[in-house]
């Protein structure tokens, strides 16, 4: 028999069964590897290949069986965060993650396999939230396919933080080993040691400097040279590639110095270099820590969850929420944590989680995930899985929520880093040619402190320490935010649009009444039956005043809302509508033009409630300071009958009441389009599209919180009169913004001074740089803190 020689794969070099699989006329084992060469080629990426054949080389099978547990159902259940029909949604802890490039990578994940249905990287936790389609890949093939393009998962989630930690650690106890012992024999050199030194010592001197050299370039530098030369064979310009410059320039430098008999070089600056480098980042990263554990587990959803203790409902902060706890869920509210289902049918809306919106049916016994929400009657579930707030955190920064605005001050800092660094190298070009007819012994001492000096760390770190610590201060005072774009949108914020009932207005304190025939205890158990599935505000207080006649409610069928109208249920073969005056198709207005709710049971129109609301404290010195600053806008569901009130705080062109959701969201639209930023405050229902399309959209919270993803922020409804202060903290953090770019850019030009006219020593530069981010991290850190300390 004659053996057929093996065909290699083009990308990872595994032998190919045959030849079925080709693209340009290239061979592929299978459909990933044709998928990843396409992705990359389409991307311009393809010096991937002329830099090292067959990049994705891993022995298939020792991958394979690496990951074979997660075909064990039991082991692979537990690991998923969502999993209902075919999608599962799993979050991958990759500690390989590092920079730019890995973040698009991974998110593309998608063009790879279409198995894949959205990836979305945490690069500070180093996780990827994947959904993705277990018919079409499993989820050991997904380990496997991610382990392929250099991302090999870790599994064991006790492990995350010291996987994560433990290496910066050596690396920073061997750097300071290292620079110690370089230091220690680069003594002598300080010294104007005498011609019998140089003659026996210098020598060995300077070999055992390269000896502890070595393991500082292999290992504790491995992160700058790896992420840089990526980046150039990706044709990126990073931070590092400045940074990995000055590095081998030194190094290498300095080795020849010391192979010819010129003594240790640089190796001292080289080694101080590190080690500085290091310390900065681990000061960074310490810092971001703090910032993130405040973001994801201190109170950051202000949400509150309806208990039920022996049949008596109990509101309880979601924080709170332990397993075994039996919840109530109303109609729109959102499933906190993992549950079964005990009473009820559910219907649930998993466009939170998956992006698709479509209704999945649940009934007693089935399990449902967080961030799911109920659409329907009242369900009742028994909560078996603790509260992730960092997982709905993530669903919350989710892109289909995402308002699509590049011009934003993170994405233009990410281009003036990018073009500041060019231009670094430029200035290194341009100076080491020069240097070279002045005084050629120099150029590496002028080429180094330049590369070194000028590296744009500082600038890159403003953004994020500036807004992450005011992030910071308004959770402390009870505004969660989504993400740092809301603060820098907070501070140029033009016009404020409120909705008036729930957000100006008290959503409990409200005086009611009841005008029409009088009713007896049945009709209102029906009434009290219906609004309990409701979250509506007006519901909310309808629901509590008549709690303290009716305490039993009875089954609620075929129950349905609809926004700006009103809700509808049948309980016992009759119909029960309640509502606005359309929704019950009432004749005769309403001469008082208050709030009202009318009500029709099996189609008689027994009347209405009237409501006199109540507005939040500090409403009028709120409203007042607001007007002085900031052009102010009413959008109200209601009727006019308390525009006389709100015509001494609004403008009378600015008032605009009956008001569906749609008239809010064209209206916020139009305004949009005559102004800078426009922030919204609503109760997060009626007005779900209106937050959406607004710059800034904040949700005023109260007892148990419809949570709405549209959003960009929570504030608790005792914050109200703190809204001034808010958007100040905003306007604030921009000035901080300013003040540590403006300290960034003067330590570049003052350092490049120095740096250009050879003032300047490697060493000196090799301080200077991470004492220059380090010191703009405290700055934004100190002023916004102090700033929070005294204003709120």
């Amino acid at each position: 028999m004659i053996k057929t020689e093996a065909i290699p794969c083009y990308h990872c070099g595994d032998d190919c069964e045959n030849d079925s699989i080709q693209l340009e006329e290239k061979n592929f084992c299978c459909n990933g590897c044709k998928s990843v060469y396409e992705i990359l080629n389409q991307n311009d990426l393809g010096k991937f290949y002329e830099l090292e054949s067959n990049p994705g080389i891993k022995k298939e099978k020792q991958r394979l069986g690496q990951y074979k547990f997660l075909d064990i159902e039991e082991i692979a259940t537990p690991l998923f965060d969502f999993s209902e029909g075919d999608t599962r949604v799993i979050r991958l802890f990759l500690p390989s993650i590092h920079c730019v490039s890995c973040i698009w990578l991974l998110e593309n994940l998608n063009k790879i396999n279409k198995g894949i249905i959205s990836s979305q990287v945490n690069f500070l936790k180093k996780e990827a939230l994947i959904s993705f389609n277990v018919n079409e890949i499993s989820l050991r093939e997904l380990a496997v396919l991610v382990d392929k393009i250099g991302y090999a998962p870790k599994f064991d989630a006790e492990k995350k933080k010291e996987v994560k930690n433990k290496k910066s650690y050596i690396k920073l106890g061997l750097t300071l080993f290292c620079f110690g012992n370089i230091m220690l024999f680069s003594f002598p050199e300080y010294l104007n040691p005498d011609a019998s030194f140089l003659e026996f010592y210098r020598a060995f001197f300077a070999y055992l400097i390269f000896a502890f050299s070595v393991p500082i370039l292999v290992y504790s530098a491995q992160d700058y040279l790896v992420s840089a030369f990526k980046a150039i064979k990706t044709s990126v310009v990073n931070l590092d590639v400045p940074i990995t410059l000055g590095i081998l320039t030194l190094y290498f430098k300095s080795a020849y110095d010391i192979f010819s008999g010129n003594g240790p070089g640089y190796m001292d600056s080289f080694a101080g270099f590190i080690l500085f480098l290091l310390i900065g980042k681990w000061f960074q990263d310490k810092t971001y820590d703090a910032l993130s554990f405040e973001r994801d587990y201190r109170s950051y959803f202000p949400l509150a969850i309806t208990q039920l203790v022996d049949g008596k409902e109990i509101v309880k902060p979601v924080k709170d929420v332990v397993i075994g706890d039996r919840l109530m869920i109303k109609n729109d509210e959102i499933i906190p944590t993992d549950a079964v289902i005990i009473k009820g049918n559910a219907s649930i809306d998993y466009s939170f989680v998956t992006g698709e919106s479509k209704l999945v049916t649940k009934k007693v016994g089935n399990e449902i995930f967080a961030g799911g929400k109920q659409s329907g009657n009242n369900i009742e579930i028994e909560v078996i899985k603790t509260l992730n707030q960092s997982y709905l955190t993530q669903l919350w920064n989710q892109h289909a929520f995402k308002k699509e605005d590049s011009k934003t001050l993170e994405n233009i800092n990410s281009k003036l880093s990018h073009y500041f660094i060019i231009i670094v190298l430029l200035i290194a070009l341009i100076t080491g040619i020069v240097w070279s007819f002045i005084a050629p012994e120099h150029i590496f001492n002028v080429l180094v402190a330049v590369l070194i000096v000028a590296c744009p760390c500082a600038i890159a770190l403003s953004i994020p320490f500036t807004f992450g610590n005011a992030l910071r201060v308004a959770g402390e005072n009870k505004l969660y935010l989504k993400n740092a774009d809301v603060i820098e949108k907070l501070g140029k914020v033009t016009d404020i649009v409120f909705d008036k009932t729930g957000t100006l207005t008290f959503q409990h304190e409200s005086d009611i009444s009841f005008i029409g025939n009088d009713l007896n205890n049945n009709q209102k158990q029906l009434i009290f039956s219906i609004v309990r599935n409701s979250s509506h505000p007006l519901s909310r207080t309808l629901y509590k005043s008549l709690k303290n006649e009716i305490e039993t409610t009875k089954e609620v069928e075929n129950y349905k809302e609809v926004a700006g109208k009103g809700i509808f249920g049948e309980i016992e073969n009759q119909t029960i509508y309640i509502g606005s005056q359309k929704w019950v198709e009432a004749e005769n207005e309403n001469s008082n033009l208050s709030t009202c709710i009318y009500i029709k049971i099996s189609g008689k129109i027994l009347g209405f409630y009237q409501i006199e609301n109540s507005y939040r404290t500090g409403f009028e010195k709120t409203i007042t300071t607001l007007k002085k600053s900031y052009r102010l806008h009413l959008l109200s569901g209601d009727n006019e009958s308390e525009k006389t009130t709100l015509l001494n705080y609004f403008d009378a062109d600015l008032l605009h009441f009956n008001q569906q959701p749609i008239d809010k969201l064209n209206y916020i639209k139009s305004i949009k389009n005559r102004t800078s930023t426009i922030m919204m405050i609503g109760d997060g229902l009626n007005d779900a599209g209106a937050l959406k399309q607004s710059d800034v959209g904040i949700v005023i919270s109260e007892d148990v919180y419809n949570f709405t993803p549209a959003c960009d922020g929570i504030l608790d409804a005792s914050m109200f009169t703190k809204i001034p202060k808010f958007i100040q903290l905003g306007k604030y953090s921009l000035s901080v913004l300013r003040v540590s770019y403006t300290i960034s850019l003067l330590y570049n030009l003052v350092g490049l001074s120095f740096a250009v006219t050879n003032q300047l020593s490697p060493l000196i530069a090799a301080i200077l740089m991470p004492l220059s981010s380090i010191s703009v991290i405290l700055i934004a850190t100190l002023l916004v803190r102090f700033y929070g300390r005294k204003q709120f």
